[in-house]
């Protein structure tokens, strides 16, 4: 991980309780939050109202004879590391994986996107 301030991020190092796959460089990191929406009436704006977005995390797992899809397919409670290679980390923990996974045959590629209970900036 780059210690270069000039390095804007590329990549990302996924890891699902410690373990670390292969990943295509189209990770990407939504670390949730509040989402505001404006109350409009009369004309005029009159405030905002807020509602909770969870975090999710989106990856493509390239798909090997180590990979096991029902493995992955399983996690529904893991700690998720996502490590840029400018030097910024999240842990997303309580993960859980959303959708049924697809593999591609075409360069082995398996999208996989979660959510998790929580997603802080280590």
């Amino acid at each position: 991980m780059s210690n270069n301030p000039n390095q804007v991020t590329g990549k990302a190092i996924i890891r699902f309780d410690g373990r670390e796959y292969k990943t295509a460089d189209d990770a990407s990191l939504q670390p949730g939050g509040v989402k505001r929406e404006p109350v409009k009436g009369a004309g005029k704006v009159h405030g905002f109202t807020e509602t909770t977005v969870e975090p999710e995390m989106e990856c493509t797992i390239y798909h090997t004879r180590e990979t096991s899809l029902a493995e992955i397919q399983a996690i529904d409670n893991a700690t998720v590391i996502f490590e840029t290679d400018s030097g910024a980390r999240w842990v997303l923990t309580g993960a859980f994986v959303l959708d049924p996974l697809k593999l591609k045959t075409k360069g082995g590629e398996c999208p996989v996107k979660m959510s998790a209970i929580t997603c802080e900036e280590d």
